[in-house]
């Protein structure tokens, strides 16, 4: 007799990746834009969500909550919009990895290196594949000298790193507060 599989999205599962889409996209909206010399950059706070995804919920619920979220907010901004197939990319393998590594934490525990190694594989990941992505558009699409290129990134450069320093702070500090009251909520079984 053959056993019935799980499915892999339940309808819990979808909402759950809806509602942290959601999040991602809100607190993207939460930006200070950074004026370049070819376009603009931004500090912003979803990157919280992003990572935050991925360490409470595992690498795919993380992964599309980022990747979604990210995406419909560069739908939403004429700079962006066509490149929005890119950032779902660069912000799912963000959430993803940070899942992926964050998986391997106690479940008993709230907080344990899985998750830093986690939020910092994930921002990393996610800075440089950001800087990859901006250098081979410099360089090979709008078709810039290199040193043209590199000032570009100079600051593109320091706000993904403090981008990244702001997400991974605030999201090991709220998965560590947020992971105990989930689970006494029953959020975790439930998925």
């Amino acid at each position: 007799m053959m056993k019935r599989r799980e499915p892999v999205f339940t309808v819990r599962k979808l909402a759950l990746i809806g509602l942290l889409a959601a999040m991602v996209f809100v607190f993207t909206f939460l930006h200070i834009d950074i004026p370049t010399v070819v376009g603009k950059t931004m500090i912003h706070f979803g990157n919280i969500l992003c990572l935050l995804s991925g360490l409470l919920f595992g690498p795919l619920v993380g992964g599309l909550s980022a990747g979604f979220g990210s995406m419909l907010y560069d739908l939403m901004d004429p700079a962006y919009v066509a490149e929005c197939w890119v950032t779902f990319l660069l912000k799912f393998a963000m959430g993803f990895l940070a899942g992926l590594i964050a998986r391997g934490r106690s479940r008993q525990k709230n907080f344990d290196w899985h998750d830093a190694a986690g939020a910092l594989s994930g921002a990393a990941l996610y800075c440089c594949l950001y800087l990859l992505k901006n250098f081979i558009r410099g360089r090979y699409v709008q078709l810039l000298e290199v040193e043209t290129v590199l000032i570009d990134l100079a600051p593109k450069a320091l706000t993904t790193c403090v981008n990244a320093f702001i997400a991974v702070t605030a999201s090991l500090l709220l998965a560590s507060a947020l992971r105990p009251r989930l689970r006494r909520a029953g959020l975790f079984s439930l998925l």
